[in-house]
């Protein structure tokens, strides 16, 4: 005979939780991690299912803001979230001898001020990791990120424009590829990590 211990709460005993409606509890601990290359695919973790974007091709700047094909995830974070980190890992190659770029981050539809930042130089070409921490609880601030609360689908997004149509770069691509010019694609990767 098979006993089976069934426990939607599990507390130490200090008092501390541990597990709360089957999610890990412990401060600081990792929850869940959604993560994928940003290829169309539907992971499933414990909050839900979510489709990833599908990025098939370099991406051209301009001097408007635009949405960062790939870092567009709408995720509702498990129960007693504390953290929730986005990390969107893309590649930028020059169009322009001087390539500068100018990048925002957004909580439904609001952006993280203190996010802002710009990308400059000669010749550059590179993969990159832009990651922010967002945390929950408290009065919210819309320079940080802070959310008061988050019960519901929030969208996660970054968008980006050009500096000038003299200083162009443009997303997930190379200039140069072995030992030779050759442009190959450069798909991104996104993902979403809650703690507790």
């Amino acid at each position: 005979m098979v006993s089976v211990i069934k426990a939607d709460n599990i507390q130490s005993s200090s008092g501390q939780d541990i597990l709360v409606n089957g999610y890990p509890r412990m401060p600081g601990q990792i929850i869940e991690v959604l993560s994928s290359p940003c290829d169309g695919s539907a992971v499933e973790v414990a909050s839900g299912t979510y489709t990833f974007e599908n990025v098939t091709g370099v991406q051209v700047t301009t001097t408007t803001y635009q949405n960062i094909t790939g870092s567009v995830l709408s995720y509702t974070p498990p129960p007693a979230t504390r953290q929730v980190l986005y990390n969107f890992q893309y590649a930028m190659k020059w169009e322009n001898e001087h390539a500068i770029s100018h990048h925002k981050f957004f909580i439904a539809g609001v952006e993280v001020v203190n996010s802002r930042y710009s990308r400059s130089g000669r010749y550059p070409e590179d993969r990159y990791s832009f990651e922010w921490t967002i945390n929950i609880g408290g009065v919210q601030n819309d320079n940080t990120g802070r959310q008061s609360s988050w019960t519901t689908a929030k969208e996660l997004k970054m968008m980006c424009r050009r500096y000038g149509d003299g200083n162009a770069r443009n997303l997930h691509g190379t200039n140069y590829w072995d030992g030779g010019g050759s442009q190959q694609f450069s798909m991104p990767v996104l993902t979403i990590m809650a703690l507790s």
